[in-house]
C-alpha cells in the first residue's frame, strides 16, 4: 500500500516536472529532492515492497553519474539528470532496462513531434520562453524531464508489480 502510495504522489511530482519543463525548460530541484526524499521515506516505512536498499542506491547513483556525464557534455540538461537519478531511486537493478527502452521511447516520439512544430510552426499565442516556441523559433532544445517521467511511469509500472498492486487496492475499494 505504502509503494502505490508513493508512486501516485511521485507521478504528481512527475507531472509537475513535465509542466515545468514544457513552460520553461527547467525543472525545479525541489521535485528531484522531493523524489528522493519520498524513497527513502517509504524505505523506512515498509522496506519490504521495495526489495534490497543497495540495489536501489546503486541504481540512482549509476543514474546520477551518467546524467552528470551527459550534463558536462552539454546533452542533457541539469534538471533532467537530477531527475533520472531521483528516479532511478525508485528501481531495482533488474528495472532498469525497461526504465531505458520506454524513456528512449518517449524521447523519440518528443523528438518527432519537435521536427514536426520546427518545420509547421504550428502555434502562434504561446508564451515567448516556452519550450513550444523556443522550437519554432529555431532553437534545438527539448523538454527531456516529460520523456525522463513518461519512461519512468512505464518502466517502473511494468517491473515492479505496482500495477497489480494498484489493481488489488481498487477491487478492494469496490
Amino acid at each position: 500500500m505504502i509503494a502505490v502510495a508513493l508512486w501516485g504522489i511521485v507521478c504528481l511530482i512527475t507531472l509537475a516536472s513535465c509542466w515545468s519543463d514544457v513552460r520553461r525548460l527547467i525543472i525545479p530541484n525541489s521535485h528531484s529532492i522531493a523524489i528522493a526524499g519520498l524513497f527513502f521515506l517509504a524505505y523506512v516505512l515498509a522496506p519490504l515492497s521495495f526489495g534490497s536498499l543497495t540495489g536501489h542506491l546503486l541504481t540512482g547513483f549509476l543514474f546520477f553519474l551518467v546524467g552528470f556525464l551527459l550534463f558536462a557534455r552539454g546533452m542533457l540538461c541539469g534538471g533532467d539528470a537530477m531527475l533520472a537519478a531521483a528516479l532511478g531511486l525508485l528501481l531495482c537493478p533488474k528495472a532498469v532496462t525497461p526504465f531505458l527502452f520506454f524513456i528512449s521511447v518517449a524521447g523519440g516520439v518528443l523528438a518527432l513531434f519537435s521536427i514536426y512544430i520546427k518545420k509547421r510552426k504550428p502555434f502562434s499565442k504561446l508564451s515567448p520562453e516556452s519550450w513550444v516556441m523556443q522550437i519554432q523559433n529555431g532553437r534545438s532544445a527539448l523538454p527531456y524531464g516529460v520523456a525522463i517521467s513518461f519512461g519512468s511511469w512505464l518502466g517502473i509500472f511494468h517491473t515492479t508489480g505496482i500495477g497489480q498492486k494498484l489493481h488489488e487496492v481498487i477491487s478492494l475499494a469496490n
